[in-house]
């Protein structure tokens, strides 16, 4: 499958407007996965009620649908990989839960720009609060551009803000019960090395990838970037160099195959 099916670049959608992160899911479903289930069993399982434990068919088919779009629906083999790798370091362990995220993110545009842009932009101005009206008035600065989000009732709007901010307290981005404070994840080289895999695949190379917005998920700038990429050198993940604006940086064969 094209990298490009892993990255949603289409308009704001309300897919998660009522599912949040579905942690423990999720690692239900990479368990089975790491077991050697296949995909069209762990759906049956899923649907069957073998796998997620709430009793309404109904739930457990949305639960499946998200899932499955998230993390499956592209079909790119090396990412449900590195969802096992991270599986197999703990199922609660922080690379799995930072690889959900990621995932999270990438396969919902409206969580991405939320993220690489306020949430990334107050981090650095340690302006810490958030709230659901943050994300709302993204939805709304969206409207002129993207009129089917006029056409979305309130209730819409508020449930699926409140399952955003939900979903990125779960998995860390966010802390806080009732007001809610931007906290910076860890970024653990397995996490970095997949980036960096996701960037190649997708075309990028030399200062593209340092500047790239997808670091910004884990709130990184430029120089810290360089950071990480001189550590993943250093565990002879990859190659590279930087002098001022001229990056060295050789990855293994394999990841220019998925380009």
């Amino acid at each position: 499958m094209s990298i490009r099916r892993l990255r949603d670049s289409g308009e704001y959608s309300a897919r998660n407007s009522s599912k949040g992160a579905l942690i423990p899911e999720a690692t239900q479903l990479i368990s089975a996965l790491v077991d050697g289930v296949t995909v069209q069993e762990v759906r049956a399982r899923a649907l069957e009620g073998d796998l997620f434990p709430q009793r309404a068919r109904s739930t457990r088919i949305r639960i499946w649908k998200s899932l499955n779009q998230r993390y499956l629906t592209h079909g790119i083999l090396w990412v449900v990989d590195a969802l096992k790798k991270a599986y197999s370091i703990g199922p609660q362990s922080q690379e799995l839960v930072l690889l959900l995220y990621l995932h999270y993110a990438l396969r919902d545009r409206l969580t991405y720009d939320f993220v690489t842009d306020i949430l990334w932009t107050r981090w650095h101005s340690q302006q810490l609060g958030v709230t659901t009206d943050d994300l709302k008035n993204v939805l709304d600065e969206a409207g002129a551009s993207q009129p089917k989000i006029e056409r979305w009732s309130q209730h819409t709007r508020d449930r699926l803000a409140s399952s955003i901010i939900a979903a990125l307290r779960d998995f860390g981005i966010l802390t806080g019960i009732q007001k809610k404070t931007i906290q910076r994840p860890m970024l653990p080289l397995l996490i970095a090395e997949h980036i960096l895999r996701i960037l190649i695949a997708e075309g990028h190379r030399g200062m593209d990838i340092l500047r790239d917005s997808t670091w910004r998920l884990f709130f990184l700038k430029e120089h810290e970037v360089s950071d990480v990429l001189g550590k993943l050198a250093q565990q002879r993940i990859v190659r590279f160099e930087r002098v001022g604006n001229t990056v060295v940086l050789e990855t293994p064969p394999e990841w220019e195959e998925d380009a």
